[in-house]
């Protein structure tokens, strides 16, 4: 029951967040334009952002999957997709990946930089791991068709 109410609460944020959304990439175009005239710096990041700055919420609040249900878990996993497009931001997975590694995937990547731009959509592809590097490994069902097809070739 407690988690139950705070998935709603988290479901909040992203909604608070997806809402403010065209604001914040206009905040961070500005602020790379600004640096786009300034010399060169060996901080690759400096022209992206990290995900997790740019939507507002930290990683911590998102709960380990372990610790959530199934219909938490969609019902995140379908909150976050809409706050990544909010963002410009498209997130790629093959069809057959269930929510609970979409969930995994999402939660992870928000300690990575991004390059949202202003007005259009960029991929950001989130399954592109040979199987043997899966980090989900028998877990997944994506990894184990590519398997098999490379072992039948």
């Amino acid at each position: 029951m407690k988690m139950d109410r705070y998935v709603e609460q988290l479901i909040e944020d992203i909604r608070n967040s997806e809402s403010k959304a065209d604001s914040r990439i206009s905040e961070i175009v500005e602020y790379v334009d600004y640096f786009d005239y300034l010399p060169l710096e060996e901080d690759s990041n400096l022209h992206g952002v990290k995900l997790s700055d740019l939507v507002d919420i930290d990683r911590i609040f998102f709960p380990d999957r372990l610790l959530l249900n199934d219909n938490h878990i969609t019902m995140l996993v379908n909150a976050i997709d809409k706050l990544w497009k909010a963002y410009g931001l498209n997130p790629v997975f093959p069809d057959e990946l269930p929510d609970n590694i979409k969930y995994c995937q999402f939660r992870n990547y928000l300690n990575q930089v991004v390059y949202p731009v202003k007005g259009k959509m960029v991929d950001i592809e989130l399954c592109d791991y040979l199987p043997h590097q899966c980090p989900f490994g028998e877990w997944c069902p994506v990894a184990e068709k590519v398997s098999n097809r490379n072992m039948t070739a």
